[in-house]
């Protein structure tokens, strides 16, 4: 039969076509016909490789422009990833706690009996931090964690021989009244060891650095600038204390000092 509207006779053919090729039809009301509607393919999720790991030849992970096979448990798929999550160190260690935070300054102390060595998870923390800090140029280096109560008394008493005793309160802590002992402080220096536990650290990339990113690892500034009557001790842009990425984000955020934050006495 010959066909009035050629055009017509181009849909018929493409409409078999497609219900040939078996493709889900869709009604078209003012023909009385049928068109395929042609059915997104989902996308081939992308991976990365988790570690260092030599691919078997053929297609598969893509690692440093190459593809190849790899076990699954050495892969995970590409996109952004949440940012990391420190966990608060635990209460089941002697001391003052408020708000589930240890406190040690001047008006709570530690037992002489107490000496945990690092904390773990403060040490993990502190190698992301530095791993992250690398990437942007900065070398930062822990020159000095954890310290016993007998050390401590030692570094103490040779302060108040050679400043007195009034200076040396100012940026020592006495024995069993320093963070140091509880395994979750860290004195952070740069690239040039002259500015370490120096006032001209302050001025530092790596000190700005830290001012800035120090939280996201779960680390405070524990003696902010301006603070030394709250705290007890003068500015040191140095010493982190680790409270976990929980805490340490909301003490970063309020900006105010441990003390302030959980409105106790320094």
């Amino acid at each position: 039969m010959k066909m009035k509207h050629p055009w017509i006779k181009g849909i018929i053919v493409s409409v078999v076509l497609v219900l040939g090729l078996g493709i889900f039809p869709v009604q078209l009301p003012f023909l009385h016909m049928t068109y395929a509607t042609p059915v997104a393919k989902a996308a081939t999720p992308k991976y990365v490789t988790t570690a260092n790991v030599h691919l078997r030849k053929g297609p598969g992970t893509k690692y440093k422009g190459k593809t190849g096979y790899v076990s699954f448990q050495y892969i995970k798929k590409a996109g952004k990833s949440s940012p990391a999550s420190y966990a608060a160190p635990s209460t089941k260690t002697p001391g003052t706690y408020v708000k589930g935070i240890l406190v040690v300054n001047k008006k709570h102390r530690l037992p002489s009996s107490y000496n945990p060595g690092e904390n773990k998870q403060a040490r993990k923390a502190v190698n992301a931090m530095t791993a992250k800090a690398k990437k942007a140029n900065i070398r930062l280096t822990a020159f000095s964690t954890f310290r016993s109560y007998d050390r401590q008394r030692v570094l103490y008493n040779n302060y108040v021989a050679s400043h007195g005793k009034k200076q040396a309160d100012r940026f020592s802590a006495r024995p069993g009244y320093s963070e140091h002992q509880t395994g979750l402080a860290f004195d952070i220096g740069g690239a040039n060891s002259k500015h370490w536990a120096e006032d001209s650290f302050a001025n530092t990339k790596e000190a700005k650095w830290l001012a800035k990113h120090a939280h996201e690892f779960g680390f405070i500034i524990r003696y902010p600038k301006g603070k030394e009557k709250v705290t007890g001790y003068q500015y040191e842009p140095w010493h982190l204390r680790y409270l976990g990425s929980t805490n340490a984000k909301k003490v970063n955020k309020s900006g105010k000092t441990l003390e302030e934050y959980l409105n106790i006495k320094g």
